[in-house]
């Protein structure tokens, strides 16, 4: 793979854009009402904690083995539906999600982790990737809000947030049981 910043910035889009069970834990995140300030607090909290554990984790400072980040992440998904389905008003989920994400991060490693980067472009590298990772973030978010305060104005906005996440949360448990399990 050629190391230029450009090859690991698709590498990062592409990379979140595969990852089903990254892509269910952001909308399950968005799914809840919330005002947009709590929006953005949610999405900065989860871009620092996974930018901590992803370079913590490519630089070889932490490493959690798979088999117990993978079924976090599947439990994050569980967890946060769940939240959405008790709580009609979710607050302060920034510090959920902050914590949440430092699991993510280590997920988003994986795919670095192997592929022995040369220490001369690692911090571009790692950048490059993670900006991939934001920009698809963003974008879909982006795309999100505005369907989702359009729903949230309907009379039967509670009833599809909480199907939305009886579904995210089956998917979870599933995801959850394949990877303990299997």
């Amino acid at each position: 793979m050629n190391s230029g910043w450009y090859s690991f910035f698709t590498l990062g889009m592409n990379h979140i854009l595969s990852g089903y069970d990254h892509l269910l834990f952001l909308f399950s995140l968005v799914v809840a009402r919330q005002t947009f300030k709590q929006y953005t607090g949610m999405i900065t909290a989860f871009t620092i904690a996974h930018s901590i554990t992803l370079s913590l984790t490519v630089l070889g400072i932490i490493d959690v083995s798979p088999r117990i980040v993978e079924p976090a992440i599947a439990l994050s998904i569980c967890f946060v539906a769940i939240d959405n389905i008790i709580r009609k008003q979710v607050s302060h989920r920034w510090v959920l999600t902050f914590f949440f994400g430092l699991i993510h991060g280590m997920g988003f490693a994986d795919i670095l982790k192997g592929m022995n980067l040369p220490k001369s472009q690692l911090a571009v590298d790692l950048l490059s990737f993670n900006l991939g990772i934001e920009v698809v973030q963003i974008t879909l978010v982006g795309v999100a809000l505005p369907l989702l305060m359009m729903m949230h104005k309907w009379k039967f906005s509670r009833n599809a947030v909480i199907a939305g996440s009886v579904l995210a949360f089956v998917l979870g448990g599933i995801w959850l049981s394949q990877r303990v399990f299997f």
